[in-house]
């Protein structure tokens, strides 16, 4: 797995245009209906001044260790999957699935991969026409819509990594729940900055603030709707 693989990962019902659509999904209503609306949690690692990778797309300066890997896996309690823009999904794809083939890499990467592989995973894309991963739900237009669709169709919360342009479409929408941000001891200048395609303020609520080792905190807030 590439590290920026692996610094990311941590953190239709119908047919036609403007539908999701299904990649071995037996169906979206098996995963649970008439349950409580589940949440979606945001996942962002980022440097001090906002940004999520430095001027040449590095992110070889954010601390992922057994600590971090721990509060991603508490995150995960209650979750039934993932949602992800076109990019983040495309990264993942391409590792996860192969991670049972790899006996020597860590047992945290194992119990993950373990998790994802079975887990719903939906992809929010206008250009993708398609998805290998199984389980995997593609939505292609109407994003409030079919997000909106998915989070009362099923059990559980789905966690978002990185997909800066996914998370400014939902925000303002209100079908983001939670930002759980890790900030990093490193102040970058310039690169690409997580918030930048944010137009709207949203108001947020910190529910709480935890210090890891090497410097990181964690940040935790609730979306204020």
């Amino acid at each position: 797995m590439s590290e920026k693989t692996l610094r990311m990962s941590f953190f239709s019902v119908g047919s036609g245009r403007g539908k999701a659509y299904f990649c071995g999904v037996k169906a979206i209503r098996k995963h649970q209906k008439h349950q409580k609306m589940g949440k979606i949690i945001s996942l962002i690692h980022m440097s001090l001044d906002g940004y999520t990778a430095d001027v040449d797309g590095k992110i070889d300066w954010i601390v992922m260790n057994e600590e971090i890997s721990n509060y991603v896996t508490e995150l995960r309690q209650g979750a039934t999957g993932t949602i992800y823009g076109r990019k983040t999904y495309q990264i993942m794809e391409s590792y996860w699935p192969n991670v049972p083939k790899m006996p020597d890499l860590p047992q945290w990467q194992k119990d993950y991969a373990d998790w994802v592989n079975k887990a719903l995973k939906v992809v929010v894309s206008k250009t993708l026409s398609g998805t290998t991963w199984n389980n995997s739900l593609l939505i292609t237009d109407n994003v409030g819509e079919e997000v909106r669709k998915v989070k009362q169709e099923v059990k559980g919360n789905l966690l978002l990594p990185a997909s800066a342009t996914l998370v400014a479409t939902l925000l303002p929408l209100g079908l983001i729940d939670e930002l759980c941000i890790t900030v990093n001891p490193i102040i970058l200048g310039s690169g690409k900055e997580y918030f930048n395609e944010a137009r709207d303020r949203v108001p947020l609520k910190l529910t709480e603030t935890r210090n890891f080792n090497q410097g990181v905190v964690g940040l935790r807030y609730s979306v204020i709707k």
